[in-house]
């Protein structure tokens, strides 16, 4: 199994599954306060969670079949994403879902290379205020508020 690790691909691989396994398992045995109807606030990224949980164990699967070579380019956009992904989930409580999360999709877009500007702001900008709007006011699941932007 070691030698079909050789690829820089199924390392990355390994890594992303790893980590969303941890992240599962985080998940469980956390303790809220009583919500009345509403699900547990786990409940979507926990489902996402298992989705990621899927999708990096094919993933590792296929990247483990193919016959690669180490390529240092992809270290060069994984490493600063995922310090960034660290630095996010840092400030989350403090700074809010909302802030953190245009920060976060900011920087993953400009690793990513995207310089289009109206692509860049509606995927910086819409993809949080959804998921804002989504959870804070159709399913009435609250996301960590930010000191400045409450409303949303």
């Amino acid at each position: 199994m070691l030698a079909r690790l050789s690829s820089e691909r199924a390392v990355i691989a390994l890594c992303l599954l790893l980590l969303a396994v941890a992240l599962t398992i985080s998940t469980f045995g956390l303790q809220f306060a009583d919500l009345g109807g509403a699900f547990d606030p786990t409940f979507f990224p926990r489902i996402i969670l298992i989705c990621w949980v899927l999708l990096a164990a094919l993933n590792l699967a296929v990247d483990m079949r193919a016959d690669g070579g180490w390529k240092l380019a992809g270290f060069a956009k994984v490493v600063p994403m995922a310090l960034a992904t660290c630095v996010y989930v840092w400030f989350l409580p403090t700074l809010g879902f909302f802030v953190c999360s245009v920060i976060l999709a900011t920087v993953f877009l400009l690793i990513l290379g995207v310089r289009h500007p109206i692509g860049f702001a509606l995927v910086a900008l819409g993809v949080p205020l959804s998921l804002v709007i989504l959870f804070n006011h159709v399913l009435k699941m609250p996301l960590p508020t930010s000191p400045w932007v409450w409303w949303i």
